[in-house]
């Protein structure tokens, strides 16, 4: 019998719960007016006759976080689900769900989505709540799904990764077949965004199965389960079950299904949705089957069905199409649509169309659904599953029929892991347990013969493999597969006893017996209530008598039925249904509790025949969980009296079991195996050796003689026998090598150590009635404990010997883990470690560990390491010791590198180490500590864990910054509110900013400088003879000069703000305003321009500007950009329609507006505002650069009329829309050399004028944007490209740049220019003032760095005075550009290669150099000085773009020469020769190239020439303040995080940006696009390294190294710099490390870790670093004094007596050292012996922090144990030879596995000098025990002999690495002759040390 908790009341928490929910109160039922025979057959299932609202629940255990147990119960009442956590007592409520439907089902399921990124497959975990025609499905992560169903639902069952639906049948369906047409009756839903698609099944197996549609209305689903995969149905119609197997459908089989499909009976079922069958009689498509349930059907019993059908919409015209593949458009958006949640709300519901339902072949019509005048062609659906049939019951001869079916279905396994699948027959109250398996090739099933159990219901019990049964009789059995474990005992609720009145008539008792009857002879019928249902069939009419019996019984007398059900079983707890309808709750013993008797568990069930272990298992949980009788034994105990007892021991007579305690009782008496009856526990205890205790003390007082039971003949009759048919007697040496594992792996645990002396205990006693010699000498050794056993009288001899079972894995000698690791340290051959399946998966993985770890030591010339065996009747499962595999894949690595990544793949953590013995943790701890000191950069996770590197770590993670700029962002809004106005740089890092820029407020100067959203001050004198309103106007005369700065500083704010910002989705994105309005002191009267005429739409452009440095702040990474949050930043006004345009644009450089919605892409453009149409192409072009992308490409195509066909309409688009689109043209098919545009592109250069009135305005821009797209596109193709051969391109363009006579128009341009301009006249020449600019830099970037010289001659500046009259001034500096580009890799950071591109005549006459006499009549002095600007500023600006971001010194100061020169070119006659505007122009070249090569850097000489340009604001135009702001932009680009790439495409997109032509006026677009100048985002990347410690999460300063590629000009390049800084770009980079001391160093290889450095970079630079103890960061300890003095302190060797708390606070913040030092590191003064030890744990302690090893603090604290206990106290040898394990590690293996693998010498983690303290201890100790009896060791090694006291004998035995008696040469010690060279030849073979055989010959030699 098995003893039960108490039980305890049970209410579900959801009711509760439920009273107070507003849903759960009532639940409103409209009348329907429909008759009977339209209510489904699934509406009678469940009604009663005291019908209410439906009650439901499910129980389920999980873990939290933190891996505790907890409970989740899922209660469904009416429209209400409620969701609870915790445990009993402790729940509250995690969720609710109420809907507008009753609910039909809640469950918990699974589905799997796909990822559309890297198609890994993700399992969504959610809660489906199915009722009438959809379900509700709710994620864990907040999402909810409504997938509506074309068809009522009548049930709904959890699948693996979905739903099963089975559809309503009608009583249409039922009773006329032919005319309803055969649909299908299960659906299936895999994703929630999917369409239910009906499930197949195949019969049969081969070329004899046959497919269908599930379409059998008689088969109703009774069960299902995930895993396994199955499905049970039970036919109505026969009254018989069948299991299926569920799996996925094959295409193949989707094909045959459809094709099987008759679409000429396809009728209506929307009309009669709640139509409702009476029972079926029809024919079942089981019928076929034999009556041995044989798995075949034959295709003739389907008659022709109807397959649900799928409509396709008709492409084209055509109706034939039947495509199944959309457009990739659609795919796109399906995809994404599975991605994220969906619109539509789970609280409504949409009803299924007409639509819908077509798609199933269900029409709400009553006409037929083809209709041939459709446009769309009907497609059947194929099946998504298909269901194998895998087994069905065997027919009875008297069938039950529909009251045959089960009432519960469960899947249960027995303690040996054999599953059954068990279903229960309440009309039998029988119990069928089905066997099952996979097959051999694990594709299906296969089901067994089928046992049946009476019970009356039953529950299973899955955490212990066992299931819980209700007898007919009320009690309640315990069973594990078929075999009954006992009854099971149930405190509060007894038994059916005399009390007690069955519900069942027994033979002898009439029918009609009265209630006095029945209480009178209670008493006496108990056994017969017993064998009432003896027959697990009953015949048909004891059936019908016994339920007419049961009724009458109720009414005529009330019977005491306590239980009345089993349900809702939950870890080892279940549910007891009572009598009055309350429910208890109970919980079954565990198997045991003891870790040590789980381990031994295990070991039987590994190495016992299955029957035999399943009969051990069920003995021992009815011995060990007995109903006690107060008696307390240790569990451990009772597991050696009950393993013993089964072996055949005669328990009572074992000297190891003297101890037991207590009379012996029958309770705690070993159970001899039987057969589960009625009266086992009567004969148990018949049998048990209490019984015969008493029987035997009965008779000698009665003076009787007692017949005892036969035993075995022994060879003394008074010795006690072992039991030879005892159950595990033949198993007796199998379990002893087995339990010699479990001992083996017990010694792994260091918490368990204490146990092994137990276990030990065991196998002393196994092994010598075995007669194993080396086996006792080994337990011994490591117990000497275990000597006085050795008396103990033995039950085994050796006859019984002979009868055993001996597996031929039994080693001779004893496998030992120590002993295997000591041959491997030294390096001598090992013997194969047997290894058994499923015993000692721990000592596995460190045996597998080492095997990685010494593999270069010379274990991998060794084959047999490693011996795997198998038990008898057990499968060989290959142990998984991967190993060599592993090793050759990881050669590469060192020893130590090899070792942590295979420990990390095995999931091996520091928690495991800190488990094991030191000695086996120590060598691992030495690997961790070297990979510690400079791990690889690619290594996971798990890895860096391991080692301790939580700096790595977290850069493995790579966590975004989010949670830092959220910080800054909320505490700068608070400073932001103490502001006047909001200037739109508020993210700024500040903390990355003090520490690259502590000594000044440069970046407060930048901000103060860009700010627009404070009134400027005017400051003006009025003078008397002035008025008042002379005044005013004089002050906003210039209040519109300054106004012409205030609207330049958003193109330079927007390079300052980049990036920066993550949006808060609920909020708008605020736009700093643009302030134009004055403020004169000193009252401060407001000034706006209302006296004066001002330019219209003034603030057009700038306000665009403005929006896109408020779009150009958004990070790249904000993940909630999605299209309804940029719709919702939509401003209401059109007065901001600009700055909206503008922020549209800023989106798209960012890459974020390709997630608006197409629509509202469209409802953007259709409203043909100018600036919001430019935005968003250009927006949608720059996110997809380089893509081609064909739906930005038609968008783009439409808005340009060179790429419209001929015959469209004419569109009104704006001009510069197209010069927008022209221009996104360029950017998506940058770099591709795309003939059909570069071809349009061509022609558009030259565009002429007209027709008409069209293409007259602004002619330069458009054909500028033509160039620079078609530069874009041929960037670096050049002219070998030979798809465009044929267009001479080269030559065209050069026909551009020169003149000359325009070519005669061709195709299309032929008759679309027919009709000249009627504005332009330009004759037959090519305007070059036109075409020029554009052809010229098309031409450069075409033949970017090819380094064609004769291309690159036709850009040089002309030589003579003749060819420069030929060229405009302005054209020389493109030109001088153009020739950079080409010869890119010629260009050089000097003076003189700037000059060298000025001709001779240049330098000779420009600005008079020369003397008045020399100069020429024909030299025009003014050409010559422009010419020389203009050459000088376009070779600054290449030199610019080639050393862009990279802060080339040589550049910068080339760059500052020239900056200064065009600075002093301020006299007036300069001014005369070149022009102001010309000097100018090109001062705002030259600034704008300085800056972009100290991008990013803030050097303060740019920003304090660019703040002295700011200052000026008379005669400045607002070109002139654009160039300047953006040099400050590009010099504090993205706050200090940006710099410029030089990249090809970089180049480009600068190109576009800085093109060398401002604007006059905010409104100039006429040379050049303003919008264009933000294309330098695509330039920029981030190339910031900030180190942040990882404990404070701080930044910090950090030195850091960036190691160069080595390449043709220098090899080995290396630069040292203290980071924060800017790195150089990543392909110039080989390797960045950080350097120490103060820091442990990373090292990030760029080629082997490219993601990782990006990572780093994306993430604001974030670079971890993890500071090493004693040390100080540099923001604290700027020179290292306050760290040197902590090094100085790490360095000192003495030992501290004490040790102060905060000393240890300063080098680490581990709260179990500072616990540790607060209680064992402070002086009591009170014992002497006491300070001692605090002196010695100081010392330890203060060596570990120190020197960063706290983790190995626990094996300084095991070897002083071992040192300073008294060996004779010591509980065994265990820990010497751990001991004895380290010394040799580090005296034969430490320097040859990691010394010559390291860099500079390795320092191990316990000193030599510490070594060698140990070793010194232990000598003294036994060597003073050796000299005082020295013959207990000679006795040993002479005789084998014992001494009383063992102890240091087995300590010297096992610290020496003596061998056993047997082994030592006696020839050698009879002679006597103890000479060292003679003893060191004998003794070779056991490999002793030479001290160790001096100390054997001195012994010998004493004892002589």
């Amino acid at each position: 019998m098995i003893a039960a908790s108490d039980p305890q009341d049970f209410v579900p928490f959801g009711r509760g719960f439920c009273g107070r929910h507003p849903g759960g109160l009532s639940l409103s039922r409209p009348s329907s007016p429909m008759q009977d025979a339209d209510i489904p057959i699934a509406a009678f299932r469940d009604v009663r006759i005291h019908d209410k609202l439906k009650e439901t629940w499910r129980l389920r255990s999980s873990k939290t976080s933190d891996k505790l147990a907890s409970d989740e119960e899922l209660y469904i009442h009416g429209s209400t689900v409620v969701w609870s956590k915790g445990s009993p007592g402790h729940r509250v409520v995690h969720k609710t769900f109420t809907i507008n439907f009753p609910i039909i089902q809640g469950q918990w399921c699974d589905f799997m989505s796909t990822s559309n990124s890297n198609s890994t497959e993700e399992i969504i975990h959610t809660i489906a709540i199915t009722h009438k025609s959809a379900v509700n499905v709710y994620t864990d992560k907040g999402e909810d799904f409504c997938a509506a169903l074309p068809f009522q639902v009548s049930q709904a069952w959890k699948i693996k990764n979905g739903l099963l639906f089975e559809r309503a049948i009608t009583s249409e369906e039922v009773f006329s077949p032919k005319s309803s047409g055969n649909l299908p009756t299960m659906f299936s839903l895999c994703h929630p965004l999917d369409e239910p698609a009906p499930v197949a099944s195949r019969y049969g197996v081969g070329l004899t199965s046959k497919v269908s549609l599930m379409r059998d209305h008689t088969q109703c689903i009774v069960f299902t389960s995930t895993q396994p995969s199955l499905v049970m149905t039970f036919d109505t119609a026969l009254g018989l079950h069948s299991v299926w197997m569920l799996r996925e459908a094959k295409p193949e089989e989707g094909h045959t299904v459809t094709g099987l499909i008759d679409n000429s009976n396809l009728t209506s079922l929307h009309r009669n949705q709640s139509a409702t069958p009476h029972a079926s009689h029809g024919s079942s498509t089981l019928g076929l089957l034999s009556s041995g349930g044989q798995s075949w059907l034959s295709m003739s019993s389907f008659s022709p069905g109807v397959s649900p059908f799928r409509n396709l919409a008709s492409r084209g015209g055509s109706p034939m199409v039947s495509s199944r593949h959309p457009s990739p458009a659609l795919s796109q958006m399906a995809a994404m649509s599975r991605t994220h949640s969906p619109a539509v709300s789970g609280l409504a519901t949409p009803s299924p169309g007409a639509h819908s339902l077509a798609r199933y072949g269900l029409s709400p019509y009553t006409s037929s659904v083809f209709n041939e005048s459709a446009s769309g062609v009907s497609e059947p659906l194929a099946p998504a599953l298909c269901m194998d049939h895998c087994w069905t019951e065997q027919a009875q001869n008297v069938r039950d029929g529909v009251l045959g079916k089960t009432k519960k279905v469960f899947l249960t396994s027995d303690l040996c892991g054999q599953d059954y699948l068990c279903y229960l027959i309440e009309i039998r109250n029988q119990l069928k347990c089905v066997k099952f398996g996979p097959s051999n090739d694990r594709t299906s099933y296969i089901f067994g013969t089928v046992t049946s159990l009476t019970a009356r219901d039953a529950v299973s019990v899955k955490s212990m493999n066992m299931m819980v049964l209700l007898d007919t009789n009320n009690s309640i059995s315990l069973y594990t597969g078929l075999v009954k474990i006992g009854k099971v005992y149930i405190c509060g609720i007894p038994p059916m006893m005399s009390s007690q009145s069955s519900s069942l008539p027994r033979p002898s008792t009439p029918l009609d017996s009265t209630e006095t009857d029945t209480h009178r002879e209670g008493g006496a019928r108990g056994l017969a209530d017993e064998m009432v249902m003896l027959s697990p069939v009953p015949q048909l009419e004891d059936s019908t008598k016994l339920l007419d019996s049961t009724s009458s019984i109720d009414f005529m007398f009330p019977v005491n039925r306590n239980i009345i059900g089993l349900r809702d079983a939950n870890d080892n707890r279940f549910l007891l249904e009572m009598a009055g309808g309350s429910l208890k709750q109970s919980s079954l013993p565990w198997m045991s509790s003891s870790p040590l008797v789980e381990s031994c568990l295990d070991a039987l069930k590994q190495i016992l025949p299955k029957d035999i272990s399943l009969q051990a298992l069920v003995n021992w949980y009815s011995t060990n969980n007995a109903p006690s009788s107060g008696i307390n034994v240790s569990e451990w105990k009772l597991f050696m009296r009950c393993l013993l007892g089964m072996m055949g021991y005669n328990v009572a007579q074992l000297t190891i079991l003297s101890d037991f305690g207590g009379t012996v009782s029958p309770v705690l008496t070993s159970k001899k195996h039987r057969s589960s009856t009625e009266n086992e526990d009567w004969e148990y205890l018949i049998t048990s050796d209490y019984h015969k205790l008493m029987v035997t003390q009965n008779a000698c007082f009665c003076g009787m003689t007692t017949v005892e039971e036969s035993a075995p003949s022994t060879s003394s009759g008074n010795q006690p026998c072992i039991d030879t048919a005892a159950l595990l007697f033949l198993y007796i040496p199998a379990i002893t090598f087995a339990l010699h594992s479990v001992y083996e792996e017990m010694k792994l645990e260091r918490l368990q150590s204490e146990k092994l002396s137990s276990l030990a205990t065991l196998l002393f006693h196994l092994v010598s009635d075995l007669q194993w010699d080396d086996y006792i000498d080994y337990y011994k050794r490591d117990c000497p404990n275990l000597l006085h056993l050795s008396q103990d009288r033995r039950q085994v001899h050796t006859d019984h010997l002979k009868i055993m079972q001996w597996p031929s894995y039994i080693t001779t000698e004893p496998p030992s883990l120590v002993g295997w690791l000591m041959e491997c340290f030294h390096g001598n051959p090992v013997d194969p470690y047997p290894l058994i399946n499923g015993i000692g998966k721990k000592l596995q993985i460190i045996i597998s560990i080492y095997l990685v770890f010494m593999w270069e030591y010379g274990l991998q010339k060794k084959t047999n390491i490693v011996r795997r065996l198998s038990a008898t009747g057990h499968q060989l499962r290959s142990i998984n010791l991967d190993y060599e595999q592993f090793c050759e894949s990881h050669a590469a690595l060192t020893p130590s590198e090899r070792v942590i990544v295979y420990m990390s793949e095995r999931k091996v953590t520091l928690q495991d180490l800190q488990r094991l013995p030191f000695g086996i943790a120590l060598p691992l701890q030495e690997a961790i500590s070297e990979c510690k000191k400079n791990p690889p950069s690619d290594w996971t996770e798990a890895a860096y864990v391991l080692i301790g590197r939580q700096d790595l770590l977290k850069q493995a993670k790579m966590e975004t910054e989010q949670d830092f700029d959220m910080g800054k962002q909320k505490i700068q809004d608070e400073k932001s509110n103490t502001k006047d106005e909001f200037d739109g740089m508020e993210h700024l890092d500040e903390e990355m900013l003090r520490l690259r820029f502590p000594d000044d407020l440069r970046v407060y100067e930048v901000r103060r400088l860009l700010q627009s959203t404070k009134p400027v001050r005017i400051v003006l004198t009025q003078k008397p003879e002035v008025t008042d309103h002379e005044f005013q106007e004089e002050q906003e005369f210039k209040l519109l000069s300054i106004s012409q700065r205030t609207m330049a500083l958003p193109v330079g704010r927007g390079m300052f703000s980049l990036h920066l910002a993550r949006p808060v989705v609920t909020e708008t994105l605020p736009i700093p305003k643009l302030n134009l309005t004055g403020k004169a002191p000193p009252r401060n009267n407001t000034i706006n321009f209302s006296h004066i005429d001002v330019i219209a739409n003034m603030e057009a452009w700038p306000s665009f500007h403005n929006g896109v440095a408020a779009g150009l702040k958004i990070a790249p990474g904000a993940t909630q950009v999605d299209s309804t949050w940029i719709a919702y930043n939509k401003p209401s006004e059109n007065d901001r329609s600009n700055e909206h345009a503008g922020f549209l644009m800023g989106l798209g450089l960012n890459g974020h507006l390709p997630n608006l919605a197409t629509l509202k892409v469209h409802d953007y453009l259709i409203k043909g505002h100018e600036m919001t149409s430019l935005g968003v192409l250009l927006g949608l072009a720059a996110a997809r650069a380089g893509t081609m992308d064909l739906n930005v490409t038609k968008m783009l195509s439409i808005h340009i009329p060179a790429l419209l066909p001929p015959t469209s309409t004419e569109l009104d688009v704006q001009h510069v829309v197209q010069v927008s689109a022209v221009v996104g043209i360029g950017l998506v098919y940058q770099k591709t050399a795309h003939r059909r545009f570069a071809e349009v592109l061509l022609d558009e250069i030259g565009r002429p004028p007209g027709p008409e009135m069209e293409n007259s305005t602004d002619r330069e821009s458009y054909s500028l944007a033509a160039g620079l797209a078609l530069g874009l596109i041929m960037l670096g193709h050049g002219s070998d490209d030979v798809s465009l051969s044929d267009l001479n391109m080269t030559d065209q363009l050069y026909h551009y740049m020169v003149g000359g006579f325009k070519r005669p128009l061709t195709g299309l341009n032929k008759e679309k220019y027919k009709s000249p301009s009627y504005q332009i006249k330009e004759g037959d020449q090519v305007n070059v003032n036109v075409t020029s600019p554009g052809a010229t830099l098309a031409l450069g970037m075409m033949f970017f760095d090819t380094n064609k010289s004769a291309v690159a001659q036709w850009l040089a500046a002309p030589e003579t005075q003749f060819l420069l009259d030929f060229v405009r001034p302005d054209f020389l500096l493109i030109r001088i550009v153009s020739h950079g580009l080409i010869m890119w890799s010629n260009i050089l950071p000097s003076i003189e290669w700037v000059e060298s591109n000025l001709p001779k005549i240049v330098k000779k006459y420009a600005f008079k150099r020369n003397t008045p006499n020399s100069l020429d009549d024909d030299v025009d002095i003014q050409t010559m000085s422009q010419a020389e600007c203009n050459i000088l500023a376009g070779a600054c600006l290449v030199l610019g773009l080639r050393f862009a971001g990279s802060a080339n010194h040589q550049a910068f100061l080339t760059l500052q020469h020239f900056v200064k020169v065009f600075h002093s070119k301020n006299s007036a006659e300069e001014i005369e020769m070149a022009g102001k505007s010309t000097i100018e122009n090109c001062l705002n070249v030259c600034l704008i190239a300085w800056s972009m090569v100290m991008a990013g850097t803030g050097d303060l000489d740019v920003l304090r020439f660019a703040r002295q340009l700011h200052g000026r604001f008379l005669d400045i135009t607002y070109g002139n303040h654009m160039a300047t702001h953006m040099a400050i932009g590009f010099l504090f680009l993205g706050g200090g995080r940006f710099t410029l790439k030089s990249s090809g495409t970089a180049i480009g997109a600068l190109l576009c940006s800085v093109f060398p032509r401002f604007p006059v006026h905010s409104n100039d677009n006429r040379y050049h696009l303003q919008a264009l100048r933000h294309l330098y985002v695509l330039a920029a990347e981030p190339r910031l390294i900030l180190p942040r410690d990882v404990d404070s999460t701080k930044a910090s300063y950090a030195p850091i190294e960036l190691v160069y590629k080595d390449t043709d000009w220098y090899n080995g390049k290396s630069l040292k710099v203290m980071a924060p800084c800017l790195i150089p770009e990543l392909r110039y980079l080989h390797q960045i490390k950080v350097l120490g001391p103060r820091y442990w160093p990373v090292s990030i290889d760029v080629e082997k870790s490219p993601a990782i450095l990006k990572s780093v970079l994306s993430c604001n630079g974030c670079l971890y670093v993890k500071q090493r103890a004693g040390h100080l960061s540099y923001e604290q300890d700027p020179k290292g004094y306050l760290s040197l003095l902590a090094r100085s302190m790490t360095e000192d060797s003495s030992s501290y007596h004490s040790i102060d708390l905060e000393v240890i606070k300063s080098f680490t913040s581990d709260p179990k050292v500072l616990e540790f030092a607060s209680r064992f590191c402070k002086h009591t003064g009170k014992n002497q012996d006491d300070d001692e030890i605090v002196a010695v744990f100081s010392t330890l302690l203060y060596d570990c922090v120190t020197r960063e090893k706290p983790d190995i603090l626990h094996c300084f604290l095991d070897i002083f144990e071992i040192v300073n206990q008294p060996l004779s106290l010591a509980n065994g040898t265990y820990a010497l030879s751990q001991l004895r394990l380290v010394l040799a590690f580090y005296k034969h293996t430490f320097t040859g596995l990691l010394s010559k693998h390291s860099e500079s010498t390795p320092t191990p983690l316990l000193h030599p000098q510490f070594c060698s303290m140990v070793t010194s201890k232990v000598d003294v100790v036994l060597n003073s025990w050796l000299k005082d009896d020295p013959g207990n060791l000679v006795q040993y090694l002479s005789k084998g002999t014992w001494p009383s006291a063992p102890h240091y004998l087995s300590h010297f035995l096992i610290y020496h690495g003596l061998p056993q008696s047997k082994n030592f040469p006696k020839d050698f010690l009879s002679g006597g002759n103890f000479k060292l060279p003679k003893m060191y030849v004998a003794l070779k073979e056991f490999k002793l040390s030479v001290p160790t055989i001096m100390l054997i010959m001195q012994t010998f030699q004493c004892s002589r």
